[in-house]
């Protein structure tokens, strides 16, 4: 009976490790590269005069490095070990992926209103340093005396937060009502460093305007989603 040889895990090892290396999709590389690295320790394992207990420690610390990072690509694509809130607010987000989410969620602040009177988000004419999100219930808005609702699934202070500028209307959420807090500041420094996510968060932005103001326009007279697309739209509709 043929006895066998060890030495072709080597080959083997190899082989899967010049795959790994011409794939471009990193998740299948790492796994490629932590199956190559369990052959490399068959090898070390199976070798005459063997085990080589020194190259298969060495090994099996590269196989947990590998094993963490693809740990952190698994929460970079997938909602895993998110809240079913966090997975709800997750679906507004569309424009961004499960990372760049997560960056965006650490800097959430999730609010009841409590004041019986009202809790004011923002006041026409005036400077506003946050960012909402109207998670459940619905909020009052006033612009240029005219008072409307708002419900639940829409951004607040969008305009303001894309044109750094002013707010465009008052708006108040009533006793009860959930909604998510951004400190506008320091959402803006998170999309200056990473820049595909500070684009895929105006991009949204814009979006929600453009969902807003919808009913008011045929889509033949649909603009760009820019900051001055914005601008004309709000003249249009004042």
């Amino acid at each position: 009976m043929p006895v066998f040889d060890s030495s072709w895990l080597i080959y083997l090892g190899a082989a899967l490790l010049l795959i790994a290396y011409a794939i471009r999709d990193e998740l299948k590389l790492r796994v490629l590269i932590v199956v190559s690295t369990f052959v490399y320790i068959a090898y070390y394992f199976l070798l005459p005069g063997g085990p080589l207990w020194d190259p298969i420690i060495t090994s099996v610390l590269f196989v947990a490095i590998n094993f963490w990072v693809l740990g952190q690509i698994a929460l970079e694509r997938t909602t895993l070990r998110l809240s079913e809130d966090e997975k709800q607010l997750f679906d507004a987000f569309e424009t961004l992926t499960p990372g760049q989410f997560r960056r965006v969620l650490k800097l959430a602040h999730w609010r009841i209103a409590q004041d019986p009177d009202g809790t004011v988000l923002t006041r026409e004419d005036e400077p506003s340093d946050a960012l909402f999100y109207v998670f459940e219930g619905v909020i009052s808005v006033e612009k240029r005396g005219r008072p409307f609702r708002l419900p639940e699934g829409n951004f607040v202070g969008e305009v303001a937060f894309v044109l750094n500028r002013k707010t465009t209307a008052t708006t108040v959420a009533p006793k009860g009502v959930r909604y998510v807090e951004w400190d506008a500041e320091a959402l803006r420094k998170l999309g200056r460093k990473r820049e595909n996510l500070g684009n895929a968060i105006n991009a949204l932005l814009t979006r929600d305007l453009a969902k807003k103001l919808g009913g008011s326009y045929r889509p033949d007279d649909a603009l760009p989603a820019t900051p001055r697309s914005i601008e004309l739209l709000e003249e249009a509709q004042s």
